[in-house]
């Protein structure tokens, strides 16, 4: 903290954050490509298939992983400044609006006790981005449409699940996975008779393609907005 300018981040910091959140755009834009595998010629075993036949849908669940921690950690720094500070988010939805709202807002991060960690933490989430986007072709993931079909009454823990998903022939999402889906409340617990909490094979697919349909559809809204 500076005694002239009672800020808990210097001002070479402060220059240093606002250069990392105007880099925001690309990144998201290359996360959303990359968790989807749009950056990839073909899939494997496309070969021979016919039209209209049904084709495994790729994704990238490091990207997905660190498209999620990049959110969750811009969200925290913001939702920190709005309750030390008492002020109202007026940005937008998606990590877009939210590191927009951080960059028009920098001043009021680095007069708030505690962001001495901002620059840190923002900046160790971006670098987990960028390593998700340089991943190899291989490491996506593809799941067996007729698997999938058979298997998504199928009710388990999370840890039975990540067995029950790994033999359709899905390595991404694990128990962690399934374990996230479920503290951000995307997943639908079923409670046994003896307080065991399980999931539904389906439910957890479901709710793995919603989450990476809402991060690029954010990422899409983001970049209709600057361009408007």
């Amino acid at each position: 903290m500076t005694d002239t300018d009672h800020l808990f981040l210097s001002r070479a910091e402060i220059r240093k954050l606002g250069a990392l959140l105007r880099e925001m755009p690309e990144l998201v834009e290359e996360l959303a490509v990359t968790i989807t595998r749009q950056d990839r010629i073909g899939t494997p075993g496309s070969a021979g298939k016919r039209r209209g036949e049904e084709q495994p849908l790729p994704f990238n669940v490091t990207a997905s992983e660190a498209a999620d921690d990049l959110h969750t950690t811009l969200v925290a720094w913001v939702r920190h400044v709005c309750e030390s500070r008492r002020v109202d988010y007026d940005g937008r939805d998606g990590t877009l609006g939210v590191a927009r709202w951080l960059d028009r807002n920098v001043i009021a991060l680095a007069m708030t006790e505690g962001s001495g960690e901002a620059l840190d933490e923002i900046r160790y989430a971006m670098r987990r981005a960028r390593w998700a986007t340089d991943r190899r072709p291989e490491d996506s993931t593809w799941v067996d449409p007729e698997l999938v079909n058979e298997a998504r009454s199928a009710i388990g823990t999370a840890a039975d699940l990540e067995k029950i998903l790994r033999g359709m022939g899905d390595a991404a999402l694990t128990r962690k996975r399934i374990t996230y889906l479920d503290r951000v409340g995307e997943l639908k617990r079923i409670a046994l008779a003896d307080g065991t909490t399980v999931f539904e094979v389906g439910d957890v697919l479901d709710a793995h393609v919603r989450r990476l349909a809402s991060c690029r559809h954010a990422s899409g809204e983001d970049r209709e907005h600057a361009n408007g």
